[in-house]
């Protein structure tokens, strides 16, 4: 009888021993003396089972009011070797601005286990840390603050200056030779290379060419075909034949190339009422056109490019 009592003893000192290994809390703090204004590193950390849910005390509701908590870490977990222990921790970055002792109560950890569903408390430690002021000597009197520490200058630092020094007069001859030169030959001191002009037919062939690739009104984008069809249309006829086209209304097009001196006129008059009253229905009035008026449309501005570009360019790229 005794035995068993003995056994049964043994294993409820057991259980609480393993209660007591398996759930500790503590609160360490870096130094435990500290100046007004120092920052401090507080850490609570839990060590328990890890398939046990915790929650996290909350400090600021527990702590000194004149403790000023400047940031909060992330929870952080270490697993122990071939066990389901582990251990979570949070550090807290603080100061104090008023000198004096500061006590850190304990710290109630929640936990509830897989056995028992009601959550139960986990105290950290008591610990304490003091706040000193820095020591004034009031008999000295108001003081200026220290003066500037001279450092010495390396030779690093002074070599480019050096370089500076020593190139200087030879950058400023040879300026100075550079523009004599140019003031003897009476030539201009800088020369730009002109930029290129693309003739206004070339570059309407070569967008019409690309907008033909794009294949818009195959993908049903049959407005922007449109729209930019007539943007080549109309930025040619300005560019190459000085008619303001971009700012005119399509009868106001029509009208300023009747008005004009170009040859072939009544055929060119024949593809702009072709083409553009069909870009204004389907810009404005999202009308659907066929396949072979899209088509259609493309070929009388290219031919519209043709007719009008110059004769001499045309018979060049002929030959």
């Amino acid at each position: 009888m005794m035995q068993k009592i003995s056994t049964i003893l043994f294993g409820v000192l057991l259980s609480f021993s393993l209660f007591a290994e398996t759930h500790v809390a503590t609160l360490e703090l870096d130094t435990d003396e500290i100046q007004i204004g120092d920052h401090i590193r507080l850490t609570i950390s839990l060590q328990t089972d890890e398939s046990n849910a915790i929650i996290f005390p909350a400090l600021s509701d527990t702590m000194h009011s004149r403790i000023v908590f400047l940031s909060v870490g992330n929870i952080d977990t270490i697993q122990e070797r071939r066990s389901p222990v582990r251990t979570f921790s949070r550090t807290f970055t603080l100061t104090i601005f008023e000198p004096g002792e500061y006590y850190f109560p304990p710290l109630a950890f929640l936990i509830q286990t897989s056995e028992n569903e009601d959550f139960f408390e986990v105290l950290t430690n008591y610990t304490a840390i003091t706040v000193t002021a820095p020591e004034v000597d009031l008999a000295i009197g108001i003081r200026d603050i220290r003066t500037i520490w001279g450092i010495p200058i390396t030779f690093g630092e002074i070599l480019p200056f050096l370089l500076i020094i020593l190139l200087l007069p030879r950058l400023l001859t040879a300026i100075g030779i550079y523009l004599y030169r140019k003031w003897k030959k009476q030539e201009p001191l800088l020369v730009f290379k002109p930029k290129p002009v693309i003739p206004a037919h070339v570059e309407a062939l070569e967008n019409l060419e690309k907008l033909r690739l794009k294949q818009l009104w195959q993908n049903s984008l049959v407005k922007e075909f449109y729209t930019e069809l007539t943007d080549i249309l109309r930025i040619y006829t300005e560019k190459g034949l000085y008619i303001n086209a971009i700012e005119m209304t399509s009868d106001e097009f029509i009208e300023a190339v009747e008005n004009s001196g170009l040859a072939n006129k009544s055929e060119l008059l024949q593809l702009l009422r072709n083409t553009l009253p069909t870009a204004d229905l389907v810009k404005f009035a999202k009308a659907e056109p066929f396949a072979d008026q899209h088509d259609r449309c493309f070929k009388n501005v290219r031919q519209f490019v043709e007719l009008t570009m110059p004769k001499e360019k045309v018979e060049e790229e002929k030959s």
